[in-house]
């Protein structure tokens, strides 16, 4: 049995925004793109883009929702990640650490 007794706050604040990141992309890319094409749809069926379902934002604010959403994901994630990385080494240090059960990898040669 191993035990964690301390994480490296700015290691996972840099895995919780790199995965904030990834989560900003796989909302944000399939968003923007909808209201991009929801928002020539209305322009080309003779329309507005508020008939399209989309308001005032139209493909600006689609390219706009591509980039700030993942950007905004990665942000909030990496500060959530200091701010719990120092929560966790406390409460680690409280419980006396994680109990982890690490098994290695079997890499026995064919014969």
């Amino acid at each position: 049995m191993h035990t964690i007794t301390h994480v490296g706050v700015l290691s996972l604040a840099k895995i919780m925004g790199m995965s904030g990141l990834l989560v900003g992309l796989l909302v944000g890319v399939p968003m923007g793109l909808f209201m991009i094409l929801a928002s020539l749809a209305g322009g080309a069926a003779g329309g507005s883009a508020e008939s399209a379902g989309i308001g005032a934002m139209g493909a600006g604010g689609g390219l706009m929702i591509m980039i700030a959403l993942p950007l905004g994901y990665g942000v909030g994630m990496f500060i959530s990640g200091l701010i719990y990385g120092l929560i966790f080494n406390l409460v680690l240090k409280m419980a006396g650490g994680l109990e982890l059960e690490i098994q290695a990898p079997n890499y026995a040669k064919p014969h």
